[in-house]
C-alpha cells in the first residue's frame, strides 16, 4: 500500500514554480497556469493538428476572370443578429459552417444561401476515412 502511486498525498504541493498555487504530480508539481507556460509546444501542437484537419479542396478559377474571392463574400460584422433576417439571436445564435450566425429559423442550409460545399466536404472526409488499398499489398500476404 505504500508503494501505490495512485493514491494522492495528504498534504496539498505547493506550485514549483512559487506562485503561490498548488501543483499536480502529474504536471511536474507545477499549477496548470505554469504547466502551460513551460510547456506550449503541446498548445502550438493540437491546434496544428485541428488546422490540418478536412478541408474542402480550393477550386481554381480560370485566368480569364481574375476574381478576388476575399472581396466577393461578405463580411458579418454584428453576430448578435442572424444574417439573413438580421433578428437578436442573442446567446442562442447558430453558427454554419459558412461561418456567418443565424436565428433557429434559418440555422439550416437550405433555410439560407449557403456558400459551404457540403458534397465536396463528404467526398474529403470519407477519401481521408478509406484509403485505397493497392493490390501489392494484397498480393504479399
Amino acid at each position: 500500500m505504500d508503494g501505490d502511486s495512485t493514491q494522492k498525498p495528504a498534504t496539498p504541493i505547493p506550485c514549483a514554480s512559487q506562485c503561490g498555487f498548488f501543483g499536480n504530480p502529474l504536471t511536474d508539481n507545477l499549477c496548470s497556469k505554469c504547466y502551460r507556460d513551460a510547456h506550449p509546444k503541446i498548445e502550438e501542437r493540437k491546434t496544428e493538428d485541428s488546422a490540418k484537419e478536412i478541408k474542402p479542396p480550393v477550386e481554381t478559377k480560370p485566368e480569364d476572370e481574375p476574381v478576388d474571392p476575399a472581396s466577393t463574400k461578405k463580411v458579418q460584422t454584428d453576430t448578435t443578429k442572424c444574417f439573413s433576417c438580421s433578428k437578436k439571436v442573442g446567446l442562442l445564435g447558430f453558427k454554419c459552417r459558412c461561418e456567418y450566425v443565424f436565428c433557429s429559423s434559418h440555422r439550416y442550409s437550405d433555410k439560407h444561401e449557403c456558400s459551404f460545399d457540403y458534397k465536396t466536404a463528404g467526398k474529403a472526409a470519407l477519401a481521408k476515412a478509406n484509403p485505397v488499398v493497392s493490390g501489392s499489398k494484397i498480393n504479399k500476404i
